[in-house]
């Protein structure tokens, strides 16, 4: 910065302004001076110097006084100011520093301390210059990127935006499809499913915006919206049914939360605040969130394991799958995708649902239409019916927060 840098004085004291400005000058630095507050504002708005030392008694107009107006002025607002004043009171320096002051010498002052402190904040302005300039280049680096991504993996950024606002208008809404025990045919639980409420297209399913909302960012505050909004509801309805105090709820996590270690610490939030018994939340994952980075993963289903939360594999069957590591990884529940039940592909239904009991976890079969169905099914786990659950149309279709209240009452 020496040789470089450029240093406004403003004092109206001219014994001070001479030495500051002869050390200064001494040490390689270019120095104007101003006697007074209209001056220094002047100087800085005509030379733009690269930091400012204000004294703050000065008659007419003081340097808080200079210091608010150059720091209201898009152009002189990022120059570094450090205030220097022979009152020692702390008032003074809080006022300093609240009106944009970053640093604060008294007087009588040392030449050792202020060359360094002036040094000091030329550095720091240096780097906040070069940051900013930095996060200028990024962004729009990131602009060019945001483009080449949406080309690759077909990411509609003016869907983005869209749900971004939905977001913040809180048009997303959770709707609560039941869960049936084959043996009891009572209601066990809920999954939760997220609903898009436009004002003008109506009720928009899953299928047309969630696959943006998981390969961006958006996945981190939906997803800690649904936990926080599906636990809120599991805690009214636990609470208004005695009848259903071991209720639960299912909530599908991404990829990307799964390997987030910071969703263990919002989930053990959401849990105390809402006084839900971790067992009663099942956190849904696909086979390929449990198939990518292990050891990550393991850490993260481990420390939620050990408060009790449960785990489900959603869609089983339909993606690339390792059974060592349905040995290795904790998880509770198996659920049997919708398109063996619809295909009628009873002999693997009959396998995975084997291979589900015989390590000791509980299946759930999805998108049970007929009573047809049903009964294939139970015939087929007659042995584990108390294991066994289903969720389906031929229940309920997925039910917005009043008709699943109605038909937990029915039930």
């Amino acid at each position: 910065m020496k040789g470089k840098a450029t240093i406004l004085i403003v004092d109206d004291t001219q014994y001070n302004l001479k030495i500051l400005s002869n050390m200064l000058s001494n040490h390689g630095y270019v120095v104007f001076t101003a006697s007074s507050g209209i001056e220094a504002i002047a100087l800085t708005k005509e030379c733009s110097p690269n930091l400012i030392l204000l004294d703050i008694k000065m008659p007419n107009m003081d340097g808080y006084q200079v210091c608010r107006i150059l720091k209201k002025d898009i152009v002189t607002q990022h120059i570094p100011i450090i205030f220097i004043s022979a009152v020692e009171n702390v008032e003074e320096k809080v006022e300093a520093f609240s009106i944009g002051g970053v640093d604060f010498i008294n007087k009588p002052f040392s030449l050792i301390e202020v060359l360094a402190r002036v040094e000091t904040h030329l550095r720091v302005s240096s780097l906040q210059a070069q940051l900013l300039e930095q996060t200028k280049l990024l962004e729009s680096q990131n602009i060019v990127l945001k483009e080449q991504l949406s080309n690759l993996i077909e990411i509609d950024w003016n869907l983005y935006a869209e749900i971004q606002k939905a977001i913040e208008l809180e048009q997303m809404e959770l709707f609560y499809q039941p869960i049936v025990n084959f043996q009891t045919n009572k209601i066990s639980g809920f999954e939760a499913l997220i609903r898009w409420q436009h004002p003008e297209r109506g009720l928009i399913s899953p299928i047309h915006f969630i696959e943006t909302i998981e390969s961006t960012d958006l996945i981190h505050p939906v997803g800690q919206w649904v936990i926080k909004t599906a636990c809120k509801q599991l805690l009214s309805w636990q609470t208004e049914f005695p009848n259903f105090a071991d209720l639960t709820m299912s909530v599908n996590v991404s990829t990307k939360q799964i390997s987030d270690f910071s969703l263990v610490a919002y989930i053990r939030e959401i849990l105390g605040k809402y006084k839900i018994r971790p067992s009663c939340l099942k956190l849904e994952i696909t086979e390929s969130a449990v198939m990518g980075d292990r050891d990550r993963t393991m850490q993260i289903l481990h420390q939620l394991k050990e408060i009790e939360v449960q785990f489900c594999i959603d869609d089983f069957g339909t993606g690339y799958s390792s059974l060592r590591r349905l040995t290795d990884f904790p998880i509770d529940i198996l659920k049997i995708d919708r398109s063996f039940i619809h295909n009628e592909n009873w002999v693997i239904v009959k396998a995975i649902g084997s291979l589900a009991i015989s390590l000791g976890k509980e299946i759930v079969v999805e998108g049970i239409e007929t009573l047809e169905q049903l009964n294939i099914l139970k015939e087929l786990f007659h042995l584990c019916l108390p294991s066994s659950y289903g969720q389906g149309y031929l229940y309920a279709k997925p039910l917005d927060c009043l008709s699943a209240s109605q038909f937990l009452e029915k039930n």
